[in-house]
């Protein structure tokens, strides 16, 4: 009960301080979801039919789905920043204004208002955050993505690497044994 208090609190400093065509980050675990700040304390965002996937479980599916569920259509929306916040905790990130230059706050809100209703989600290239930061930067990125799809390249280079070694190693000691056997 105190946890919610605080966690409450805290959402509740952080909506004070939003400014309009400010991004909002929503904790959900292990994603962030994302939204833009439109004012009078509402969030545009690009969710799923019934909600972004709070309180979703992890599983495989999540992996490649919205809310949990595969395939399922999301659309852009307007909702209360509560609604959108749940238990979870929100953070104002501006932080890619030091990467890209942001538009003018009623441009970013614009943008995303003229995207309400649209339907489309995928999440390599058309999550929320790729929605997000289009609306204040025109970039369609998410770095949740790239950081994912470099953490799997470099595992992948790594696992590679790790087999080629050991192709080599056992190729090494197969010549070994043939020359140990034609010296005898």
């Amino acid at each position: 009960m105190a946890l919610t208090f605080f966690v409450k609190l805290h959402n509740q400093q952080v909506l004070d301080t939003l400014r309009v065509g400010d991004r909002v980050k929503f904790d959900r675990g292990l994603y962030t979801h994302w939204g833009i700040y439109a004012g009078f304390g509402q969030i545009i965002h690009l969710a799923g039919e019934d909600d972004d996937g709070i309180g979703a479980k992890f599983n495989s599916t999540n992996l490649f789905s919205i809310g949990g569920k595969l395939f399922a259509k999301a659309e852009v929306r307007i909702e209360d920043f509560w609604k959108v916040v749940g238990t979870d905790t929100a953070e104002k990130d501006n932080s890619l204004d030091t990467k890209w230059r942001a538009f003018h706050p009623q441009t970013i809100v614009r943008n995303a208002r003229e995207k309400i209703g649209e339907i489309g989600y995928n999440i390599i290239s058309a999550n929320c955050e790729h929605f997000t930061n289009w609306c204040r930067y025109g970039q369609c990125k998410s770095e949740q993505v790239e950081n994912v799809l470099t953490g799997v390249a470099v595992g992948a280079g790594i696992a590679l690497g790790a087999f080629a070694i050991y192709a080599l190693s056992t190729l090494a000691n197969a010549k070994d044994e043939e020359e140990e056997e034609e010296n005898y």
